[in-house]
């Protein structure tokens, strides 16, 4: 695997995915006695489409307590993937009778993998996010929809249906944080932090058009807890092929220990201090080319 592609990152997403289909999997359990197939369906591909996808969309601001921004994330990712979820599962039935059993398994979960992969994009306000999320959730949600099929083939049916729904999370979100990892352009990789949540090693990807460094709870990278940070503090924005900072608000910011008065485009390399944070910046092309 890549040397750039944070493998704590991987594992992060995939056992959130794990932990929204065991919550889909208790939730959707009980209306499996409905007797009308698409009604069924419906509820079943929405309810597990809504919390994979609602809990991929709010773990990473949850794990820091952003809790505004964790819950508002929790409910539009758990909107759209209720959305994909109930068309998922459509899809696959109706493929189910025309193609077979095991090809409506993996193109109606693919669906639900796409729906739940765009609501994680969505809820990040980032249109990369929403691309890279729609190709990992197509990747996951097809391989878990073979395990799907499989597992309820081979175990009793509760049974093969809990572990098939928690494999399937946890397969959308591995991918979902793999096509992510795999196409970052530029990241910011913390070296050490007076932060109470920017732990060394951590990486924020700079995947959106403005990214926000600051002390508010609503900054896309938060430094809490470090008085020396102000609400916004600085701005880092993708200009063509550059990334740009700049202070905001009458922050000070230095790169490479020297004070940046208004604007400089970052270098693979360049060491970035906000506050009593130090960060590593790095790009794709130069990361690759080392």
């Amino acid at each position: 695997m890549a040397s750039n592609v944070s493998r704590e990152k991987l594992l992060f997403y995939a056992a959130a995915g794990a932990l929204g289909g065991f919550a889909a999997w208790g939730a959707a359990e009980p209306i499996l006695g409905i007797r009308f197939v698409y009604g069924r369906d419906v509820l079943f591909g929405a309810l597990i489409g809504a919390l994979i996808s609602a809990f991929l969309a709010s773990i990473e601001t949850l794990s820091v307590g952003q809790w505004r921004q964790a819950g508002r994330r929790f409910v539009v990712g758990g909107i759209i993937g209720a959305i994909g979820g109930a068309l998922g599962l459509i899809v696959g039935e109706f493929a189910f009778d025309l193609l077979g059993g095991i090809n409506g398994r993996i193109l109606g979960w693919a669906v639900l993998g796409i729906a739940v992969g765009l609501g994680v994009g969505s809820a990040s306000g980032s249109a990369a996010r929403r691309r890279n999320g729609a190709i990992g959730g197509l990747l996951g949600g097809a391989l878990g929809g073979f395990f799907y099929h499989s597992l309820t083939s081979t175990f009793p049916q509760a049974f093969g249906r809990a572990i098939a729904i928690i494999i399937l999370g946890a397969l959308i979100g591995f991918f979902i944080g793999l096509v992510g990892e795999l196409l970052k352009r530029g990241w910011l990789m913390v070296v050490r932090s007076q932060s109470r949540n920017a732990r060394e090693g951590r990486e924020y990807p700079l995947s959106k058009p403005v990214t926000i460094i600051g002390r508010a709870e609503e900054s896309d990278i938060g430094l809490f807890g470090d008085q020396t940070v102000l609400g916004h503090h600085a701005i880092i924005r993708r200009e063509g092929k550059n990334f740009v900072i700049s202070a905001t608000g009458g922050g000070k910011i230095f790169v490479n220990s020297l004070p940046v008065p208004g604007r400089v485009a970052l270098k693979s390399g360049d060491r970035l201090e906000v506050g009593g944070t130090l960060f590593l910046f790095r790009e794709r092309s130069q990361a690759a080319a080392r």
